[in-house]
């Protein structure tokens, strides 16, 4: 378990130096705001973390409510990214209270929209949500194979970075990989004034490893999403579109040289799993 922070402008200019001598293992950052415009701290933000050797992330906090909206933020960190040369995950922060009016259908469809952006793009997409929106299902969490990042408080107190988060019967239990939990939005860190949310990661998104390749397929037709399916893979774009960020193919739109030059990559064993 690994305890880190995720912050915005609202935290103002932080001590990064002093935030890595508290102990602080990772963090999150805000990338784009509201106006979509990027967050005020966040090239101070990505400087300070690089300089101190501690990992961190993105987040983006949606407030789309039609798909062109959900596909425009998206590309708007993407930018924000590109520009900054990361190579991060995203995650998509969906709480909004403007989205709970949504039917379930669409919302499930706007965070998909986004995230067909993001993977496509190079970039592994994740969900942050409240333990409220996943267990009422305000959108068809079951839609999404991606990690999950949810926030619970079981206290209203105030947490020093060193006190041990809550007890794990209070951790939330999605279906998915629960990467992190969020489990304060009161916590005291040295290096920043003011309270900041606290999370424990389960999952080190940090470490290196060896990648995996899908065994050598011995399909001889030309549809990729066939010849993953033969394999036992699921092959609908979604995960095609993991698969191919996975294996460096940028921008993954299902064209037929980018499905040849997968399904190349799966004849010959290199073929990267996600």
């Amino acid at each position: 378990m690994w305890k880190g922070i995720d912050v915005s402008d609202n935290q103002d200019s932080i001590d990064w130096a002093a935030v890595k001598a508290a102990g602080v293992d990772f963090a999150v950052l805000r990338s784009v705001r509201h106006s979509g415009k990027p967050d005020k701290q966040f090239a101070a933000n990505v400087t300070g973390c690089n300089s101190q050797g501690i990992p961190f992330e993105v987040y983006k906090y949606t407030y789309a409510l039609t798909p062109t909206q959900a596909a425009v933020e998206a590309q708007q960190v993407v930018a924000l990214l590109r520009a900054h040369g990361l190579t991060c995950r995203v995650w998509w922060d969906v709480e909004d209270n403007s989205l709970r009016a949504l039917n379930k259908g669409v919302l499930t469809g706007l965070i998909q929209s986004a995230a067909n952006v993001i993977i496509g793009a190079g970039y592994d997409f994740g969900i942050y949500t409240g333990k409220s929106f996943y267990e009422e299902r305000v959108f068809d969490t079951a839609a999404f194979d991606c990690p999950f990042w949810i926030a619970r408080y079981p206290s209203s107190g105030y947490y020093a970075l060193a006190d041990n988060p809550p007890a794990d019967k209070y951790k939330p239990a999605p279906s998915q990989p629960l990467v992190a939990w969020q489990y304060t939005s009161k916590g005291r860190v040295d290096g920043i004034t003011g309270p900041v949310d606290l999370n424990v990661c389960y999952i080190p998104f940090w470490e290196t490893q060896a990648p995996e390749y899908y065994l050598q397929d011995i399909w001889h037709g030309t549809s990729i999403s066939k010849a993953l399916e033969s394999i036992g893979e699921d092959g609908s774009y979604q995960h095609r579109a993991q698969i191919a960020a996975a294996n460096g193919i940028t921008d993954y739109a299902g064209t037929a040289v980018q499905n040849t030059h997968m399904l190349n990559l799966l004849r010959t064993g290199q073929l990267r799993k996600v």
